[in-house]
């Protein structure tokens, strides 16, 4: 009797990074995979527009998860069958490169500007989420010119993003692409194709990619309490000299002293998905909505600081006598717009800016007096909404000078 070979294959196992891509015509539904150029991108004339998503700081995981519910029988002690409740697909990444333009992508919800000297993405206030052709391609292990590729025909940026601005690590921020049904297509490939090219790329027009180091921000920052900018100038408007707030802009601008680590930014949006019955995915998706937080870990106690801190004390003094911060009685929360200031790391003469245009102080104050530890306390500014102001700009913005 002869044996059954075993399928032992060492060239099939799969290791080795990957880039993420937009890209800008997705496949048809009659040609489902992408045209790859000769160095593996996208082809640029069979996918004009195509946007490398840049550096990525850790694995990229694309997930098929297919919710099987079982079939069962009084008669029986075992389900007799098995049907496809939905199938979850997506894309995740650790990302590198803090930009602007890539911030939008990721949040979704946001609005990108740039002109002179800057860029920014505002968000706050939008209804409708984009939806994306997105691409995961690595090169295999054993042929750098062949690839595995997985296309998301029609999918949303659900993850947001977040910065972290400290001199511990480099910001990077994690985003996410959820799969929809794009129900234009044929029935079995509706929502995307995983496939290996098993000949050598050739031909075909390249499509640069977009690794630019200087987008990886790392380095301290100062957090300010502001005038909030304008509707109609959106940003925080910088002292060229000291990149610190503007007196003329925002005259009642204060500093709230040093910070012992990073401070962090996250913009959040709760997008949830519209779904069908006749569709093992959904059909589409909607914002539910944002939650936007500016956090970090202060250890100046002064009197001043800490009623801001509070948000619920009264801060008074009297010069050479005392400073005090009273609390309790009231109910008024005061609403005020916070700023975080951060060089550039590769050009210090140029600052990124995160800012929430109106905001609530939500963690209180704690007060330690130890031998053995200096006393800190932790800041958090959750984000509102302003309804005053235009819809893609009601929340906050980031901002670079560049």
């Amino acid at each position: 009797m002869a044996g059954t070979a075993k399928g032992y294959a060492v060239s099939e196992i799969v290791q080795g990074p990957g880039d993420i891509w937009v890209i800008g015509t997705a496949p048809t539904d009659a040609n489902v995979r992408l045209t790859l150029a000769s160095d593996g991108t996208p082809d640029a004339t069979a996918h004009p527009g195509s946007i490398h998503l840049g550096a990525i700081q850790s694995a990229i995981t694309a997930t098929l998860k297919p919710k099987l519910s079982k079939m069962s029988l009084d008669q029986y002690d075992a389900p007799f069958a098995a049907f496809v409740d939905a199938l979850d697909v997506s894309i995740e990444a650790t990302m590198a490169q803090t930009e602007a333009a890539k911030l939008q992508r990721m949040l979704g919800v946001g609005t990108y500007a740039t002109g002179t000297g800057y860029k920014s993405v505002t968000f706050g206030g939008l209804l409708t989420v984009p939806k994306l052709c997105v691409a995961v391609i690595s090169p295999t292990r054993g042929n750098m010119n062949r690839y595995i590729v997985t296309v998301a025909y029609l999918a949303a940026a659900t993850g947001g993003f977040s910065v972290s601005m400290g001199r511990a690590k480099a910001s990077d921020y994690k985003a996410k692409f959820t799969a929809l049904n794009d129900i234009a297509r044929t029935a079995g490939q509706q929502i995307g194709v995983v496939y290996q090219t098993l000949a050598d790329a050739a031909g075909g027009t390249p499509t640069a990619k977009n690794f630019v180091t200087a987008e990886i921000f790392q380095g301290p920052a100062d957090l300010w309490v502001i005038d909030p900018p304008t509707d109609a100038a959106t940003r925080v408007t910088l002292d060229a000299a000291t990149l610190t707030p503007d007196a003329t802009a925002h005259p009642t601008a204060a500093h709230l002293g040093m910070t012992t680590g990073a401070v962090n930014f996250t913009v959040m949006p709760k997008i949830d998905v519209i779904k069908a019955d006749q569709f093992d995915a959904g059909v589409d998706v909607w914002i539910q909505s944002i939650d936007a937080k500016l956090e970090a870990e202060m250890n100046q106690s002064a009197m001043d600081k800490l009623a801001r801190a509070l948000a619920v004390g009264t801060y008074t003094t009297s010069s050479g006598a005392y400073s005090q911060m009273t609390f309790g009685g009231l109910s008024a929360v005061p609403t005020i717009c916070v700023c975080a200031i951060g060089r550039k790391r590769t050009d210090p003469t140029k600052a990124v800016t995160v800012c929430l245009y109106a905001c609530n102080s939500v963690d209180g104050i704690t007060i330690t007096a130890s031998r053995q530890k200096a006393s800190t306390y932790k800041l958090s500014f959750d984000g509102l909404i302003d309804p005053t102001r235009t819809a893609g700009r009601q929340m906050g913005v980031y901002q670079e000078m560049i």
